[in-house]
């Protein structure tokens, strides 16, 4: 299918909006059959289409894209001009009045929503000086502060069957993100999965990061974090692991601003706040001027953070598919190699033994 090629950086950014490789397109068409029987009986939907690849799919009992992109759908229906049919194409908004009848559908009919909505936390400090804070009408039980999270509640509220989209992994591993989500969580649960780096997209990022194609199925029992911690994801690479593999940094020191819990008179260090392994990639760690993100280290966790500086030196090593985990740790073996861990913050040379405490963590997902 076309490359998108008429929204400029700004463009893309602000809107969030990524198109979608056919590889990707097959993958999707690929769990579907491997869940659902006849997939005759459902309707499709891709409530953000841009240029309609994922329309292509064939084997279904109607077909229907929507974008608010009126250049998009343009492209979009030149790209079915010779199909024997032709998918509905709309123009409209989809996240205002998100209700069946907006997309010509009944109450009763089966529903299947696949695609790649626009994804763009306005928090995030990556790339924020391209974002504005222009935006369009959403229906206020669906925003959120990232616009991909407001396209899920919007699934919801469409009542599908079975949603197969493209998502940052991050929206299900940090508990935040996967509680923001609201009733999608209660009413749908993950059935499938694999993992694909965010680099098909922008090659020229400055760093990468794990994005899900996800197959979930609305029941009546929805998913809780305990079971995102439990479940196997796989990586497109043939690598898999599940949360409750490893323990993380987060159980033992304050990551964000503890200025109002930590007497400045107890500090031997200030830390830069930790967000996650790419925001490590970025950030600074030990710092000397004090800022609004300042984290204050008392005497007792200063080993821990010297780890977390050790863990930047040796980041190169980490997959891009850990990227929105938070700092992985083994603790009893750190215990064990504490002051080595100090000494090497401290001077800036990793020690063998360093070295193969990290082989041993990461196990076979470590990089050389």
């Amino acid at each position: 299918m076309t490359i998108q090629t008429h929204l400029n950086k700004i463009q893309t950014i602000n809107q969030g909006s990524f198109y979608t490789p056919d590889f990707v397109v097959e993958i999707v068409h690929s769990m579907l059959a491997n869940h659902i029987k006849n997939t005759k009986d459902y309707i499709l939907l891709d409530s953000s289409c841009g240029y309609g690849n994922f329309l292509t799919l064939q084997g279904f009992k109607v077909r229907i894209g929507a974008d608010i992109d009126k250049q998009a759908l343009k492209q979009a229906r030149e790209n079915f001009k010779d199909f024997t049919q032709k998918p509905l194409l709309l123009h409209t908004n989809s996240l205002h009045q998100a209700q069946r009848q907006k997309f010509n559908l009944t109450q009763n009919d089966k529903l299947i929503i696949i695609g790649n909505p626009p994804y763009n936390d306005k928090t995030s400090i990556v790339q924020n000086h391209l974002k504005n804070s222009d935006c369009v009408p959403v229906d206020s039980h669906l925003k959120a502060r990232d616009i991909g999270i407001s396209f899920l509640r919007s699934f919801d509220a469409l009542r599908a069957d079975y949603i197969c989209v493209l998502h940052p992994l991050s929206y299900l591993i940090k508990e935040s993100n996967f509680k923001s989500l609201r009733n999608f969580i209660k009413h749908y649960c993950l059935i499938d999965s694999i993992i694909i780096s965010s680099a098909i997209f922008c090659p020229k990022s400055m760093g990468f990061f794990p994005i899900i194609i996800a197959l979930y199925k609305r029941d009546n029992q929805g998913m809780d974090y305990n079971f995102i911690c439990d479940f196997i994801f796989y990586t497109i690479e043939g690598k898999s692991f599940k949360l409750n593999d490893f323990d993380f940094i987060a159980k033992y020191i304050d990551k964000y601003p503890n200025k109002k819990r930590v007497d400045s008179r107890q500090k031997v260090a200030m830390f830069y706040t930790l967000r996650d392994i790419n925001a490590l990639r970025r950030s600074k760690t030990f710092i000397t001027k004090e800022n609004t993100n300042t984290i204050y280290v008392a005497k007792e966790k200063y080993s821990l953070y010297c780890y977390v500086d050790v863990f930047k030196m040796m980041i190169t090593h980490i997959p891009y598919y850990f990227g929105n985990c938070d700092i992985l740790i083994d603790f009893k073996k750190f215990q064990a190699l504490e002051s080595a861990f100090i000494k090497a913050s401290e001077s800036k040379i990793l020690s063998p033994e360093i070295e193969d405490y990290f082989r041993k963590l990461l196990g076979k997902h470590y990089e050389d």
